[in-house]
């Protein structure tokens, strides 16, 4: 496990990197591409490590484009299987008939 101090190492050494890298994309008028679906695969003592390029945040899902596609389609979900419920009731004979006002 990494301790406080060896993070801000790492972080300290990709910032650098990714300076280089960016000016090395200004230089030849480069983007970086931000689209990748692959997630990351990193191992530590021979055990893969929990990745994920989402996060939660007031009940929404985000991922790193913020294009709300995950939070959606579990909430796409969760409508479908209540609407289907609802509509299993309304087709039942309990409560009242049509004809109450």
């Amino acid at each position: 496990m990494l301790v406080d101090g060896e993070c801000q190492a790492v972080e300290g050494a990709l910032t650098m990197v990714m300076a280089t890298v960016g000016e090395y994309l200004q230089t030849w008028k480069l983007k970086l591409s931000t689209t990748a679906k692959r997630a990351l695969k990193v191992t530590s003592n021979n055990e893969a490590m929990p990745f994920s390029c989402e996060s939660k945040y007031l009940g929404g899902t985000l991922d790193r484009s913020l294009t709300y596609c995950r939070h959606l389609e579990s909430f796409r979900r969760k409508l479908t299987s209540r609407i289907a419920l609802l509509r299993r009731l309304a087709g039942s004979g309990w409560g009242d008939g049509t004809a109450t006002q």
